[in-house]
């Protein structure tokens, strides 16, 4: 226990005793008085011991403060063994401060492998012909559903051999889109106007792999050249306009819905190849 607690515990002692003494001394004095009565000299004790406990906290700090100049002048020295105890205290504060300031040990860092910023003359073709080959797939497969569109619809307005004619005019566009078609030089067997013929063109390009290199003019040029009979009284301008009486024709406006291409035919039919 610290030196300094002691010593208040050992003021308290005396002050205690001396307060209890004097109290003792003053309760039978004045018990005399009254023919040796207990509770008066009981009466007298507990007062006075309240009265003596009150002048103590009055001069409380004057008595300690007297008590620490005594201390510092005539005191007895710290032990060398309370002043090793304190200096080894210091110290253990001192490490404990000291390892908790040390930043923690980190786990070490797995190496992690090199970044790939080149790559290998094999890996680049490889991943061009992957590509070119998903590319090719793909165009197949819209080449197929635009053939099975046009052999759905063009036979009840044309025979055989223009049919074949228009597949294979549409199948070279759909190649390439700057394709100038050879044209069908004899009218149609079921007389149609230019309005089914666009919606023709209108619903296939929307389904070329491609689109954005079919664009208005594109499309009417092509549907001119192609059927040059039934555009002969029809202008560039009047051509692009594309979805006049989208459902009042022969062959209807089919607009993809989102991300889905495939033609919208009759629930009895069902297409072979979709997109």
């Amino acid at each position: 226990m610290n030196s300094l607690v002691k010593d208040k515990y050992l003021i308290w002692t005396a002050i205690g005793v001396v307060v209890c003494v004097v109290s003792l001394g003053i309760a039978i004095g004045i018990g005399n008085d009254f023919n040796d009565d207990n509770f008066v000299r009981l009466i007298v004790f507990l007062c006075c011991n309240v009265f003596g406990w009150l002048i103590y906290l009055f001069f409380q700090s004057f008595i300690f403060d007297a008590y620490q100049i005594y201390r510092m002048k005539f005191g007895k020295k710290e032990s060398a063994c309370e002043i090793a105890t304190a200096t080894e205290q210091t110290e253990c504060i001192a490490a404990s401060e000291q390892i908790s300031q040390e930043p923690a040990p980190q786990e070490p860092i797995a190496a992690s492998e090199p970044i790939e910023i080149h790559i290998d003359a094999q890996r680049h073709a490889d991943s061009r012909a992957n590509y070119a080959n998903r590319e090719k797939q793909e165009e197949e497969k819209r080449i197929r559903a635009v053939m099975e569109y046009i052999h759905y619809y063009m036979p009840r307005i044309a025979d055989e051999q223009t049919v074949n004619h228009i597949c294979t005019e549409v199948h070279q566009w759909m190649i390439h889109h700057e394709y100038k078609p050879n044209p069908i030089l004899r009218k149609l067997p079921k007389l149609v106007n230019s309005v089914a013929l666009r919606h023709f063109v209108w619903n296939i390009a929307e389904r070329f792999m491609y689109k954005r290199y079919y664009s208005g003019d594109v499309k009417a040029n092509f549907i001119r050249a192609l059927f040059p009979e039934e555009f002969i009284d029809t202008d560039c301008d009047t051509t692009k306009n594309f979805k006049v009486n989208p459902r009042s024709t022969e062959i209807p406006i089919d607009d993809p819905e989102g991300n889905n291409l495939n033609f919208h035919y009759p629930e009895d039919y069902q297409p072979k190849h979709t997109i």
